[in-house]
């Protein structure tokens, strides 16, 4: 398709000059028809004052002249017509010397043509006002326009730059008016600039993204739009940009926040699979423990077969405690729930697990009773407790524990903060320690199953103690940085907490 260039529609040529035009005055018609009376009565009075004692000395309608143009002028040729009228009635009834042949020949040439000419001169005026009107106007809404909007001439030089152009740019309208557009965008964008300027004379081009430079030398992304427009001979390009580094910085955060979304949706599936194989797999290895146990009661003692079948059922057991940290970080809770001593279960696990010896753990058990399942608690505390114990390395440390029971922080200062246990009582689990802490790029991977700072074969805790916190709808809060220790808070709601 041949682009075309499109042309602003020609000003209306003027209206050719007659001598009755209806509306032509301007203002009330009685006020024009009335004012061409007044001034020919004035100059008539003059005219008889001045001229009275010799008729003919200055022209019978010498002042009538004036008065006929002024009226014209003043209120349209209308009137104008009517006080040449009113002159030449003037003149009959009151000189006391009829005019002369001529001087009606003169009165009725020049009266017309003086009534038509000061009317037209009135209309130039006024048209020339409403165009001035009209430019103003169109360039208040033009500086007030949330866009760049320049008006380049054919090659390519600044006419016009509106105001947030030039206050985005950094340059004043008289500055940048007859600067090449060119000096306006480095040097490695002056190709693209000119491909695109060749394109809008021809028509509109395409708009493009284009990099120009303030006055302090600093980019500035735009989208750039240009539109040809002929003017009669003339030609002038319409040029628009739009400042985008907002929009792409958005478009950036929206493409960020999808990506988090499909990581999200893919470790929810992932958790899904998992404790759906988990489920299963706890099923499967019930029954090989049940059967390993009923083997052991039915060999003799002292049999061989008897440490083989210990060894399996450790490896069961180690087993089934796998499972249910998995189950417990796909979000898998019991339906069945029981009265649990929060501090029994801390002293059992205290006392049953192996923690390294360098580290001390103070704890403090202000809500001694919680209705849940046994093993996502247990596996919730180990989980906190062996985290903030391995924080320390080699060097020694202390691990404070804290349960009790109360609200839910409305607005926590925490680095990571996810759910909402609501305004009701709930019961809150506090393991803080001054180890080492996490950095930003660990802490966005440290709710990864398996992702783990230490060794391999390790990763489960804290996607555990999230599932954990998802399955009973509460409040995960993780305050760390590196190098000045973690603090992690878990509130459970729905007034689970006696």
């Amino acid at each position: 398709m041949v682009p075309v260039v499109r042309k602003m529609p020609e000003r209306a040529p003027l209206p050719p000059p007659v001598i009755l035009r209806a509306k032509v005055h301007y203002g009330s018609p009685v006020f024009g028809y009335a004012l061409a009376m007044t001034l020919i009565a004035v100059t008539g009075a003059l005219r008889l004052a001045l001229f009275n004692t010799d008729p003919t000395s200055a022209g019978p309608f010498l002042l009538f002249y004036p008065a006929i143009a002024a009226a014209s002028f003043l209120a349209g040729s209308g009137p104008g017509i009517v006080a040449t009228i009113a002159g030449a009635a003037f003149s009959i009834f009151l000189f006391p010397v009829a005019p002369a042949p001529p001087s009606w020949i003169a009165l009725a040439v020049l009266g017309p043509l003086l009534a038509t000419g000061f009317a037209h001169l009135r209309f130039l005026r006024d048209q020339h006002l409403a165009a001035a009107r009209e430019l103003a106007s169109f360039k208040f809404i033009g500086d007030h326009a949330s866009d760049w909007i320049l008006l380049l001439s054919d090659t390519g030089h600044i006419r016009y730059a509106n105001l947030r152009a030039c206050v985005d740019l950094g340059w004043t309208e008289s500055e940048l008016t007859g600067r090449h557009v060119e000096a306006l965008v480095p040097e490695s964008q002056r190709p693209a600039l000119k491909e695109l300027l060749v394109s809008a004379r021809s028509g509109t081009a395409k708009p493009v993204e284009m990099t120009f430079e303030h006055r302090d030398g600093t980019p500035a992304l735009v989208e750039l739009g240009c539109t040809g427009v002929r003017t009669g001979e003339d030609q002038v390009i319409y040029a628009a940009a739009r400042d985008i580094a907002e929009r792409k910085r958005i478009e950036q955060e929206s493409k960020r926040i999808d990506k988090k979304l499909q990581q999200v949706r893919h470790w929810e599936s992932l958790g899904v699979l998992a404790g759906g194989l988990a489920h299963d797999f706890n099923n499967l290895l019930t029954s090989i423990l049940g059967y390993a146990s009923l083997a052991k009661d039915a060999l003799p003692r002292g049999h061989e077969a008897l440490p083989m079948l210990d060894s399996i059922s450790s490896a069961g057991e180690r087993s089934a405690e796998l499972v249910r940290t998995m189950l417990a970080t796909s979000g898998y809770r019991p339906q069945y729930t029981e009265q649990l001593q929060l501090g029994q279960i801390l002293n059992s696990i205290l006392a049953s697990r192996p923690l390294p010896p360098n580290v001390q753990v103070l704890s403090q058990v202000e809500t001694p009773v919680f209705s849940g399942d046994r093993r996502s608690i247990d596996t919730l505390l180990w989980s906190l407790i062996s985290n903030a114990a391995e924080s320390y390395g080699r060097q020694e440390g202390v691990v404070r524990v804290s349960i009790r029971s109360g609200p839910a922080p409305r607005t926590p200062k925490a680095t990571f903060e996810e759910g909402d246990a609501g305004t009701g009582e709930c019961l809150g689990i506090v393991v803080e320690d001054n180890g080492c802490g996490m950095p930003q790029e660990v802490l966005e991977r440290a709710f990864d199953p398996f992702f783990s700072t230490k060794f391999t074969g390790r990763g489960l805790g804290l996607p555990a103690v999230r599932g954990i916190v998802r399955a009973y709808s509460g409040k995960l809060l993780l305050v760390t940085a590196a190098g000045q220790g973690t603090r992690v808070e878990v509130w459970l709601p729905n007034g689970t907490a006696d």
